[in-house]
């Protein structure tokens, strides 16, 4: 049922622009990821491999007894299409779903297209019932129900469903497949959870290139007005060999001038298959001259790291996770290695703001960091979505401190680099509580170019407990304070208040004493300058972050005050993990 190469693991909570990176080829359109490439330099444990080779096996063979046991698929490619994606739901959603209800789900939003239609669903004859659709308050077709669950059957009728709408509705009539389909997926992932969702082919398109890279020229571009500016160059890219500069201004792509032109039809323009050739016009100021190159696209892979130094600290701002993250964290750390050697006093990784991304370079990336032990675990309805994910045994350096900054924004793959490091005593977290979005999604390639987001796993901590709803809740709580000198010593003093407390580990903790610890230090928008103070500070003194570091597994304390305590405020301060290795699954 899963072909080989259609399939993405994807830990994105929403769709937003790259922090750091405007209009890098446009539009980043951050909501998926792909592929499940692990850097050959760092291998990873995920379970013996014989063990491995019996989930796959069992998975296998459940897929085919599933299809042997369902109708053919449909003959139309409307019916085709949402056959298939009814078979993807039904064998990888995270809880069970019928294709009754998803595929009535769809049809009801073809009022949505022309506000004249009604389809429901009657009793018919022999004591079936039959989908009923309605026009201008007069029936137009009905069609009985299928006698079972079959994904095939009720994705045919949808099928037949949409011909019949189009032939009725003059509006519809006029409709492109795509702008038809995708109402229609919508209102069948609003019957899922909140981060499955159907993208179409345009759309999916540009999600894959931000998550795998495209055949470009590696320029960012900015847009003011009518003019497209050039504000970065990759450096080693094509446009960067032909001499294309920084501050050039796009006049034209293959001829075609770029005035009046939106941004996406540009972007569009310059991206096409790799080794393919394009001609790109600019304008340089002060020469007062154009200039045409002849480039061969390359593959363009969206920078997500930007370092900055300060002293003998390394600052990481990590703006997600796509398939180059893990690798441009490596060559910068063997720069600064080569570079300051012994200078190198600490490490910051910046992940406030990052929604997520690719479930293996979270996994990759917080390998760099710890040289054994558990970094975080999946769990869900598939055999296949089974997987515990461990350290490989080689680390970078291993001697230098490090700090984690996080926010109310930061979720999914942020989310599993921070608890891990956390739990292993690796990293002292500073800000406020993350996201809460502890879900894996996969991304399907559907016939039509589509992709089908599905969320089929959640994701377990090294310590034992479900990141879904309950996020990250930092070492040192920064969320209650400003940006003052007299605030970075409030927030350092917290690592000495520990005051006594119920001995309750994370995974322990039911809703109420979750919501209790979240309260304790709320999440919180935005980049404040108090979380690079503080990490600076605590950096600068080996005692203090000693004693930071240690805090999460030194102690089971959890809150500043009990957790049985009533709705009574809670002063933000540090908190901590006992070594429970389950937790109870709140959604089962």
């Amino acid at each position: 049922m899963i072909a080989a190469g259609r399939r993405s693991t994807v830990l994105f909570a929403a769709v937003r622009k790259f922090r750091g990176a405007p209009g890098f080829a446009g539009f980043v359109a951050v909501g998926e990821s792909a592929g499940f490439p692990l850097l050959e330099s760092m291998p990873l444990s995920l379970r013996p491999a014989a063990e491995l080779v019996r989930a796959s096996s069992l998975a296998f063979a459940i897929a085919l007894a599933a299809c042997a046991a369902r109708q053919a698929l449909p003959d139309d490619p409307a019916g085709r299409l949402f056959a298939r994606s009814l078979d993807e739901i039904t064998d990888l959603y995270i809880t069970p779903v019928s294709s009754r209800k998803l595929i009535l789900a769809g049809a009801a939003r073809f009022s949505r297209l022309d506000n004249k239609f009604s389809v429901t669903e009657t009793p018919g004859p022999e004591g079936r019932s039959q989908i009923v659709v309605n026009y201008d308050g007069r029936e137009v077709a009905a069609y009985p129900t299928p006698s079972g669950d079959d994904p095939h059957a009720w994705g045919g009728l949808m099928g037949r469903l949409i011909a019949t709408a189009k032939a009725a509705s003059p509006i519809l009539s006029t409709l492109s497949e795509d702008q038809i389909d995708k109402v229609l997926f919508d209102g069948m992932t609003g019957a899922l959870d909140r981060f499955s969702r159907y993208a179409s082919p345009e759309i999916a398109r540009d999600q894959r290139a931000v998550r795998d890279g495209f055949g470009g020229i590696g320029i960012t571009l900015d847009v003011s007005g009518e003019e497209f500016r050039i504000t970065q160059v990759t450096s080693g890219g094509p446009a960067d060999r032909a001499g294309v500069r920084p501050d050039d201004k796009l006049v034209a792509v293959d001829g075609a001038a770029t005035a009046g032109r939106s941004q996406s039809d540009v972007i569009h323009a310059l991206r096409g298959p790799i080794l393919s050739s394009v001609e790109v016009t600019v304008y340089r100021p002060g020469q007062n001259q154009r200039r045409s190159f002849r480039l061969q696209r390359a593959l363009v892979i969206l920078p997500t790291v930007t370092l900055s130094r300060d002293g003998g600290i390394a600052i990481f701002q990590i703006a997600s996770f796509n398939q180059n993250t893990t690798q441009q964290i490596v060559e910068d750390l063997s720069r600064l290695e080569r570079e300051m050697g012994p200078r190198l006093r600490g490490i910051v990784l910046d992940l406030r703001g990052n929604p997520g991304g690719l479930l293996d370079q979270a996994v990759s990336l917080t390998d760099v960091f710890i040289s054994k032990g558990p970094i975080v675990s999946t769990v869900g309805r598939h055999p296949a979505s089974h997987q515990f994910f461990e350290a490989s045994g080689v680390s970078m350096v291993p001697q230098v401190p490090i700090v984690v900054l996080i926010n109310g924004a930061s979720a999914s793959s942020s989310e599993i680099v921070a608890a891990a490091l956390q739990d292993v005593g690796r990293a002292v977290v500073i800000g406020s509580a993350s996201y809460g979005k502890g879900t894996v999604q996969t991304v399907l390639r559907l016939p039509n170019d589509g992709e089908l987001t599905l969320t089929w796993a959640q994701l377990v901590a090294p310590s034992g407990y479900f990141l879904h709803e309950h996020g990250v809740v930092p070492t040192l709580c920064t969320s209650d304070l400003g940006d003052d000198d007299n605030a970075v010593q409030v927030a350092l003093q917290r690592t000495n208040v520990l005051a006594p407390l119920t001995p309750r580990s994370r995974a322990s903790l039911d809703e109420a004493a979750w919501s209790q610890l979240r309260r304790s230090c709320p999440a919180r928008q935005g980049d404040h300058e108090i979380d690079v103070k503080v990490a600076k500070r605590l950096l600068a003194d080996p005692a203090l972050y000693s004693q930071a570091v240690h805090a999460i597994t030194a102690t089971p304390h959890v809150a500043a005050a009990p957790i049985a305590a009533a709705a009574a405020p809670v002063e933000p301060a540090l908190t901590g993990a006992g070594g429970s290795l389950f937790s109870d699954p709140r959604h089962p």
